[in-house]
């Protein structure tokens, strides 16, 4: 792996805002000095991270995630440090001396072989275009509009007919079995045959931008099969796959939209009408793994599925998945019947720009298609019409637009309804990490008191040091010798800290200190004292405990006068402390 440069590390935090940053991926809305946004580490309904532009860190108040810019792209993307930073620096278009993000992950010799039968077939279909083999898929694609900048920039072919391709690809030295593995041939009991032969060829890519299969096209008007996918292969599953994606995401983050199209030749609509962020799940069929994908790619999910009674319902079933997902969902209320490939050479690019502009929220077109889905004239139908509905508006976060689209739905039902409450939230949970079975009362509080003081006053870390120098929980004693090691460095800031760690409890934990009141007081050396009295009462205690509990065990009178002298001692230590504290409050 790259070595990565800690200079640069530290140039590119100073130079990435975190609130532009998580920008690119959720919706933020400012409050106050800091900035708020439904956090995507649960399932969260209303904004319950914080990000704090000042420190440049995130918070959650509910599930506890935290760090700083590198932390939330790693969590959010699920992908190693050295790719976080790739990400972060491609963002904010800082030049990298190097590219941490290579070799990250060994490589795979088998799918690298792959990948170089894929491209090389690429190169070759691509070729074949615009040669007489191919005079009729040219002519067909030329009058689709589909010029030679878009198949240059969709790297889309032509496969021609016979076996030309393995013939090709078998000069070129590659082997068999590698072409069967990536599907571009098929063999049988009448020898070997290219799977895409005599089709227009589009090639599908994975995230990574590694080509991985193809749809292919025939305009053969007598096969009845007019598209083809490749076959699921251990690169190509087209459940897991996003088309466009590694093109889209760039614009899609610059835009914070995502338009969300059935297939190929829709995709490639957008991008001839201007829309570069845009992307197809290959069908109707959309998978979680892809709705995660795309909530991924931008904050906002715009779907554009065809406007005939399938793509409707499959906008309904595939927004419902996204929103429960956490993304922000809105729908281009396409009541045309036609898809966006059919408008723009119908009607040209300025008829899909303003399509692309009809956005609609999720609550319009729920109404909308359920009413469309119900017989108005039979009670029981309205009836379970209104309950979907009612369902769907007692989601909704904003009290005025429950109040209104309750009245919507009064008026298309023709009935007297009240606007319900917010559904009540499930109470999210985090486990304890503290590795004591019983933390005596008050300890946590006078740890993390302390831990706030000295990650913001390097006077309270030497304090610390010099009257203490532990703390009884393992997480807050490991982030005290970090802020020591820290300021015996020269400098400690919180983000910094956050990067020098690997595990991510101690990350959110970082983020919890930094947002506490304790961190935002002057230092106080006599509150600091006050909270190392308590951890040293929580010693005594658990010190006293021990002998009593080793007094109860059979040994001889030495050994127990031995213990017995010192759990005395103890307790009178233990008094002691505790008699200064009580004096201290009164």
């Amino acid at each position: 792996m790259a070595k990565i440069n800690e200079e640069e590390i530290n140039a590119l935090r100073s130079k990435a805002d975190i609130v532009d940053i998580i920008s690119h991926y959720l919706q933020v809305h400012k409050k106050g000095r800091s900035y708020t946004a439904l956090c995507p580490f649960h399932d969260d309904h209303t904004p319950s991270m914080s990000i704090s532009p000042d420190r440049q860190i995130y918070k959650c108040f509910v599930c506890g995630a935290g760090g700083n810019v590198f932390t939330f792209v790693q969590n959010y993307e699920k992908v190693t440090f050295p790719e976080a930073v790739s990400k972060v620096a491609n963002l904010v278009g800082f030049e990298l001396s190097s590219d941490p993000s290579e070799d990250t992950r060994p490589r795979d010799p088998h799918r690298e072989a792959l990948y170089k039968v894929l491209n090389e077939m690429i190169r070759y279909t691509m070729y074949q275009m615009n040669t007489e083999a191919a005079a009729r898929e040219k002519e067909y694609l030329d009058a689709r509009g589909l010029t030679e900048e878009i198949r240059q920039k969709f790297e889309i072919g032509y496969n021609p007919n016979g076996d030309v391709l393995h013939h090709f690809l078998e000069a070129k030295g590659y082997a068999d079995n590698d072409m069967v593995s990536c599907n571009v041939i098929r063999t049988g009991a009448s020898g070997i045959h290219d799977v895409f032969s005599g089709r227009i060829t589009f090639p599908i890519h994975d995230m990574r931008g590694n080509p991985v299969g193809f749809s292919a096209r025939t305009i053969d008007k007598d096969n009845p099969a007019k598209y083809i996918n490749t076959n699921d292969t251990e690169l190509f599953q087209k459940s897991d796959l996003v088309y466009n994606v590694h093109r889209a995401r760039g614009e899609a983050r610059r835009q914070g939209k995502l338009y969300v199209c059935e297939g190929v030749t829709d995709v490639i609509a957008f991008a001839r009408a201007g829309m570069d962020n845009a992307v197809c799940t290959l069908g109707t069929s959309c998978t979680e793994h892809q709705i995660q994908i795309l909530k991924s790619l931008a904050p906002r999910t715009v779907f554009c599925y065809d406007g005939d009674e399938a793509g409707q319902h499959a906008t309904w079933r595939a927004a419902k998945m996204a929103k429960s997902a956490g993304c922000i969902v809105t729908i281009i209320d396409n009541r045309t019947g036609r898809d966006p490939d059919e408008i723009i050479r119908s009607e040209g690019s300025k008829a899909l720009q303003e399509l692309a502009g009809r956005e609609v929220t999720w609550m319009e077109f729920a109404l909308h298609y359920l009413e469309l889905h119900t017989n108005m004239e039979n009670y029981l139908e309205k009836k379970e019409f209104v309950q979907k509905a009612q369902a769907e508006i007692a989601e909704l976060d904003d009290e005025l637009d429950r109040q209104h689209f309750t009245q919507k739905l009064s008026e298309i039902s023709g009935l007297r309804i009240d606007c319900q409450p917010k559904h009540p939230l499930p109470v999210y949970s985090q486990p304890r990490r503290n590795p004591l079975s019983r933390m005596p009362d008050g300890t946590e509080e006078a740890e993390e008191l302390i831990l706030s003081q000295m990650m913001a006053h390097p006077a309270a870390s030497k304090q610390f040091e010099e009257k203490l120098g532990y703390l009884l929980d393992s997480s807050r004693n490991q982030v005290a010798m970090m802020v020591v090691d820290g300021w015996r460095s020269g400098n400690v800031t919180v983000s910094g800290l956050i990067d020098a760690s690997a595990d991510q409890p101690i990350k959110d934990l970082i983020a919890k200190l930094a947002t506490s009141p304790g961190f935002e007081l002057a230092y106080d050396a006599n509150l600091i004292a006050g909270s190392i009295r308590k951890i040293m009462i929580s010693v005594k205690k658990i010190q006293a405990d021990a002998f009593r509990q080793q007094l109860n065990q059979p040994m001889n009178s030495e050994s127990r006068e031995l213990i017995m002298n010192e759990y005395q001692e103890c307790l009178r230590d233990l008094r002691r402390d505790i008699d200064e504290e009580n004096s201290e409050k009164h």
